[in-house]
C-alpha cells in the first residue's frame, strides 16, 4: 500500500509528535549560496505579525512561503499583509505565494520548506524548535529559548547532534553598541570589575479574578496552550498577554532579563558560564488572578570568581562598575566615565566581533547557507545560558530563599523543591 508522507506523519503523530517526526528520518540538504532560503514564520502576532512578517518579506536572501498560527483570523491577516508586499514587487501588483497552516507539524512535513522563524508565546519556544530540527529544517527562535531548563538542554544536544543552524532571537547580539561593550570590558580599560547591576521594566499585568470565557470560533486553545498544563480560555491570558501568565511564560524575566542578562554575560565574558549563587524577591499577585508573572523585583547573582550582579525594576540598563572607570550601555547607547577613557575605545576591536554584517536575522541567513555554525552571533549554547539565569531569578524569588548552582551539571545544589522547577511534563498529546 502506497502511503503519503502526510498519511505517515498523521498516523504516527498519533503516538506522539516527537515519534513522528524522528521515525521519518529525513535528512539535510544545504541551501546553495545563490539560493533564496524557503521560510515558514510560526507565530504571527505581535513579534511574528509586526516584526519578522516584514523583515522576511523585504529580506533578499529568503523567499517567505508559508506563515502559521493557530488562530485563523490573525493567521489570513498575516499571508494577506505578506502577499501584499510581495505584490508591490511583482509587475501585476498581485502575488499569491504564501501557504497558510494551523498546525506547525504540517509545516515540518513541507520537503520545500529549508528553515522556520518562531515566534509563538514562550511555552511552544523549545517544542516546535524541537520539531524543525527532527524534520530537517534550521530555526531562528525567538528568545527566551526555553521555559524550563531542561528542554533547553534537550534542544541544545539534538541540534548539535543534527546539525541545524539554530540562531536565537537576542539581537542585541548583532547589534554594534553592545560589541563596543564587550570591547570595552575586554581591553581591560573598565580595570578589575567590582559589580554589575541589570535594570529591566518589569509590568505587573492585572491582579483581577478571573472566570473562563467561551473561547472564539477562530482560535485553536487547545493547540494554543499546547504542552503547558490545560487551563480555562480568558481573553487576556492569551496572545500577547500570556507574558504574564507563569504557565506559559517567565514574565518580564524572561521577556526584558533574556536580553540584559544575556548582554551583561557578552560584556563580561561569561557566555559559556553562570552564577553558582542566586536569591532574590519580587511580587506578583495572589494565586487566582488573572495574571502571576514577578514585578518589582530586586535579584542578586554571584559567579564562582566572586563577581556579584544585581537584577532589578528600572528602566533597561547594564552598569558595570570597575576600578579604573564605569561603563552603563543599553539599546538607546552608552556611557563612560570618566570622560578621558571615550578616546580609547577599541573600535577595530568590536567590529572583528562581528562574524557577519547586517541584521541579527541576516547573520542567521549567512550561517543557513555557510553551515558555519561558529558564526551565529546568538548560538543555542547562549541563548541556553541566558534563560537558565532568567529561570534561576524566577525559582529563587518563588522560594523565597538563596540558592547554590551548579553550572556543569545545571542543577541546584542539595534542593530538591528547587530542581523540581527546572522542568516540567507536557501534556502527552503535545509532547514533542
Amino acid at each position: 500500500m502506497n502511503i503519503t508522507r502526510r498519511t505517515m506523519l498523521r498516523n504516527l503523530s498519533a503516538a506522539g509528535v516527537g515519534m513522528g517526526l524522528a521515525g521519518l528520518g529525513w535528512s539535510r540538504s544545504a541551501v546553495a549560496a545563490n539560493e533564496r532560503i524557503n521560510v515558514a514564520l510560526i507565530g504571527a502576532r505581535n513579534m511574528g505579525g509586526k516584526t519578522h512578517l516584514k523583515a522576511l518579506v523585504g529580506a533578499s536572501e529568503c523567499q517567505l512561503v508559508a506563515v502559521c498560527d493557530v488562530d485563523k483570523n490573525v493567521l489570513a491577516a498575516a499571508i494577506g499583509s505578506a502577499e501584499k508586499r510581495y505584490g508591490g514587487k511583482t509587475k501585476s501588483g498581485t502575488f499569491s505565494g504564501v501557504k497558510g497552516y494551523g498546525d506547525f507539524r504540517e509545516v515540518m512535513e513541507q520537503k520545500d520548506i529549508d528553515a522556520v522563524v518562531i515566534a509563538t508565546p514562550d511555552h511552544w519556544h523549545v517544542p516546535i524548535a524541537r520539531a524543525a530540527v527532527l524534520s530537517g529544517k534550521d530555526v531562528y527562535v525567538e528568545k527566551p529559548l526555553s521555559l524550563y531548563v531542561t528542554e533547553g538542554r534537550a534542544l541544545l544536544e539534538l541540534a548539535t547532534e543534527r546539525k541545524a543552524m539554530v540562531q536565537v532571537g537576542t539581537q542585541h547580539r548583532s547589534d554594534m553598541r553592545f560589541f563596543t561593550a564587550q570591547a570595552i570590558v575586554k581591553a581591560g580599560m573598565l580595570g578589575d570589575i567590582q559589580g554589575v547591576e541589570i535594570k529591566i521594566p518589569t509590568r505587573s499585568g492585572s491582579g483581577e479574578k478571573w472566570q473562563p470565557e467561551t473561547v472564539p470560533p477562530e482560535l485553536n486553545y487547545d493547540m494554543w496552550v499546547g504542552p503547558a498544563p490545560f487551563t480555562p480560555y480568558h481573553s487576556k491570558r492569551v496572545h500577547y498577554n500570556f507574558r504574564f501568565v507563569s504557565a506559559f511564560s517567565g514574565g518580564e524575566i524572561t521577556n526584558w532579563g533574556a536580553h540584559y542578562l544575556d548582554s551583561a554575560a557578552q560584556a563580561l565574558g561569561k557566555d559559556h558560564t553562570g552564577p553558582v549563587h542566586v536569591e532574590g524577591k519580587g511580587q506578583r499577585h495572589p494565586r487566582g488572578s488573572l495574571h502571576d508573572s514577578f514585578f518589582n523585583i530586586d535579584v542578586h547573582y554571584r559567579y564562582a570568581d566572586g563577581l556579584k550582579m544585581n537584577l532589578k525594576t528600572g528602566k533597561a540598563d547594564i552598569t558595570i562598575k570597575g576600578s579604573k572607570g564605569t561603563l552603563s550601555f543599553s539599546r538607546g547607547g552608552f556611557k563612560l566615565t570618566p570622560e578621558a577613557l571615550k578616546k580609547s575605545i577599541p573600535k577595530e576591536e568590536a567590529r572583528a566581533l562581528l562574524k557577519t554584517k547586517g541584521t541579527h536575522l541576516g547573520n542567521w541567513f549567512a550561517c543557513v547557507k555557510s553551515r558555519r555554525a561558529e558564526d551565529l552571533h546568538a548560538p543555542l549554547s547562549i541563548g541556553h545560558n541566558s534563560a537558565i539565569m532568567c529561570h534561576q531569578a524566577n525559582i529563587a524569588m518563588g522560594l523565597e530563599r538563596p540558592l547554590s548552582w551548579d553550572p556543569e551539571k545545571e542543577q541546584f545544589k542539595g534542593d530538591a523543591e528547587a530542581n523540581a522547577m527546572l522542568t516540567r511534563t507536557p501534556r502527552e498529546k503535545w509532547k514533542v
